[in-house]
């Protein structure tokens, strides 16, 4: 049966950290694949490997319900964050328009105060010229120029005195016109005035109420990035968690080793260490990552190498075997392992599907998956360890280029 990423997803979400249990039921499966001449258990045996199942499935259940906690938790504070780091940036942009509009507010406001002062200066001066106008019309008396006109006998200083009343009546009225323009300009001005006044102090209101909001954000922020901090665990944690996760690995590995080491080899094939440095590739693919190099820049190191291939692409048994282990690992994803005699396994990790199922014989060359991404990986590639009792060995030594 063909068992693909999604199903091993599909697992994931219901076992986050369910590597002990699908290696502890392997391991129960493979013994009881094992001819009863070589592997009977017995039944006292068998009710006690149940019942400490049953312990490990309740033990991983709640280990799984605890995590897929913590990582919701840490997804929605995340996305507070994000959602806080946003707001902040937009509004410092606001506060930032606002400034600039005071700023702009202010200087307007400026040149309307020194264009009042300007105006209510020759407001003044009009209002003093016009006031001296009627003060001298009120003393030379109502009609006296017209007295004077009509007693005037010479007709040339008549026409001349004529055109001097006229210039002086137009002058007047001129001036009363500029002066009354002038208040008009004024109370306009003045009104104006009064109008950006009240647009600054509502822009310093909005201002004052962004700023407030600000520091909210930012304590807000601060808070979210407290409760990220005592969410998430350290790098140290996290690396002990991984050597934790390895060593479990390897004490089931060896269970598995254990449980098949009564397994008879079959004479008509060769011994795995027989074949060792002719054996062929699992899949063509450039090497990425090499055995005993550095991992993650940190102190753990590879145990196998990576091998970079297209997703789909086969995966071939690099000897004859039996498939031990066949599904989906924490941290390895789809894996796929197989029990080659004299205490050697293969391992395949990080398959798109597996084509083989626990209990399967393969022979050197035969599909028993394809590459994928599984386990969480970014890109596509084969995940590939010899061990040899339980250690893991070089696998450049055994396959050939």
């Amino acid at each position: 049966m063909r068992r693909t990423a999604q199903a091993g997803r599909n697992r994931q979400a219901l076992f986050l950290g369910a590597p002990a249990l699908a290696l502890m039921v392997t391991l129960l499966v493979a013994v009881a694949v094992v001819p009863q001449t070589r592997a009977q258990s017995s039944s006292a045996d068998a009710r006690e490997t149940r019942e400490r199942l049953a312990q490990l499935e309740k033990d991983i259940a709640r280990i799984a319900a605890a995590q897929a906690t913590r990582e919701k938790q840490r997804s929605g504070l995340q996305a507070d964050l994000r959602r806080s780091e946003v707001a902040l940036g937009s509004l410092q942009e606001q506060q930032q328009i606002t400034r600039s509009a005071i700023d702009s507010n202010r200087k307007e406001i400026s040149r309307l105060t020194q264009e009042q002062g300007k105006l209510e200066e020759a407001a003044a001066s009009q209002r003093d010229a016009v006031a001296k106008e009627i003060r001298d019309a009120y003393k030379s008396g109502g009609n006296d120029q017209l007295k004077l006109l009509l007693s005037e006998e010479d007709p040339q200083l008549l026409a001349r005195m004529l055109a001097y009343y006229r210039y002086i009546l137009a002058a007047r009225t001129e001036l009363l016109d500029a002066y009354r323009d002038t208040l008009g300009t004024l109370v306009e001005t003045r009104q104006e005035l009064a109008t950006r006044e009240a647009q600054l102090e509502e822009q310093r209101l909005a201002l004052a109420a962004r700023q407030r909001t600000l520091e909210t954000q930012r304590s807000e922020r601060k808070d979210l990035l407290k409760k990220i901090d005592s969410t998430l665990a350290s790098e140290a944690a996290q690396l002990a968690a991984r050597e934790q996760d390895r060593e479990q690995l390897e004490s089931l590995l060896a269970e598995i080793d254990a449980a098949l080491a009564q397994l008879i080899p079959d004479d008509d094939v060769e011994p795995f260490s027989a074949a060792k440095g002719s054996m062929r590739w699992p899949v063509e693919g450039r090497i990425t990552s090499r055995f005993g190099r550095p991992r993650n820049q940190g102190k753990m190191r590879w145990q196998g190498v990576r091998l970079k291939a297209e997703p789909g692409s086969t995966v071939a048994a690099i000897h004859h075997g039996r498939v031990v282990y066949a599904d989906w690992l924490r941290g390895s994803g789809l894996l796929l392992v197989i029990d080659h005699g004299e205490g050697y396994l293969s391992l395949y990790a990080h398959n798109e599907s597996l084509l083989r199922e626990v209990g399967d014989w393969v022979t050197a060359g035969a599909p028993v998956s394809t590459v994928g991404d599984s386990g969480g990986q970014s890109e596509a590639g084969l995940y590939f360890e010899i061990r040899k009792d339980g250690k893991p060995t070089d696998p450049q030594g055994w396959c050939k280029s």
